[in-house]
């Protein structure tokens, strides 16, 4: 039972990165290429987290700051970029990977960080 809990976690995640990472890596999305890169996710995640161990908590601070970005910049480009629709989806998304890449890179290089 813990171990299905543990899948149904980074099914999660994965869903919630598949979301942000089609409009980046696919020019057009589709149904197939949307469970493909939630499978390849979740057994990323699920490895990271679980078998080679010790990334969760990075795993979900970067979650938790790309969806925090998507509100943000979505929010942002309702404002700034009213007519320009077809290019913001893929502001939004790259956004929010680059944020949370910045996290997982600063996680690595800089143990110990601290904001004021």
């Amino acid at each position: 039972m813990y171990i299905l809990i543990n899948i149904l976690k980074c099914i999660i995640i994965a869903i919630i990165w598949a979301a942000l990472l089609m409009p980046v890596i696919f020019k057009r999305g589709g149904a197939l290429k949307y469970i493909l890169t939630v499978t390849i996710l979740a057994i990323v995640c699920y490895v990271l987290c679980f078998i080679y161990g010790g990334y969760a908590g990075i795993i979900n601070h970067m979650t938790i700051i790309a969806l925090i970005s998507l509100v943000l910049s979505w929010i942002i480009s309702m404002a700034v970029f009213e007519k320009e629709s077809k290019v913001k989806s893929k502001v939004i998304a790259f956004t929010c990977v680059i944020s949370g890449l910045a996290y997982l890179v600063s996680t690595f290089f800089i143990s110990n960080i601290k904001f004021l």
